[in-house]
């Protein structure tokens, strides 16, 4: 299946992981740190935190090419990661007719209203949390099981807007 005209080609992560690293931050850097993406008009923020085990990047980069382990620990997500070049595409090109954007407002365990942004067709959604006159970039994952995609097709039937 041949991805959108907007959307540039998944990345290809081979090679040690030095050079994946260095692969997936160059777009992280590219996209989000050198320029300020915005969703709406409104500056997309992320996680900026870097912690001790962080490798020197930032939260906000973590969460969005790994995923959580049964062990507490983050590994890295290659189908998620892959993909990380079509996140800023996504957040400013929302109009897109392949692009499902709507709010859900969160329980109380991730509190808030959250904007989706979910390329369903190719299995990608991104996560915003709505703030004052910016966004808040909480994720972004490639959907890979039956159950996430039945999870956000619940809330796009629950949405805000």
């Amino acid at each position: 299946m041949e991805v959108p005209d907007f959307l540039p080609s998944i990345l290809v992560l081979n090679g040690t992981w030095d050079k994946i690293l260095n692969c997936l931050y160059t777009v992280f850097e590219k996209d989000f740190k050198l320029k300020q993406t915005k969703h709406e008009g409104r500056i997309v923020k992320y996680d900026n935190r870097v912690l001790p085990d962080g490798h020197g990047k930032e939260e906000g980069f973590w969460h969005v090419v790994s995923k959580d382990s049964k062990t507490g620990n983050r590994l890295v997500d290659y189908r998620r990661a892959e993909r990380l070049p079509w996140a800023s595409p996504l957040m400013e090109n929302q109009q897109r007719p392949e692009i499902m954007v709507f709010d859900y407002q969160e329980g109380p365990k991730d509190k808030g209203l959250r904007r989706y942004i979910w390329l369903e067709q190719y299995n990608y959604a991104v996560v915003l949390q709505h703030r004052k006159n910016t966004y808040f970039w909480i994720t972004a994952f490639y959907i890979d099981s039956e159950w996430k995609r039945e999870d956000l097709r619940k809330r796009y039937e629950q949405r805000t807007t």
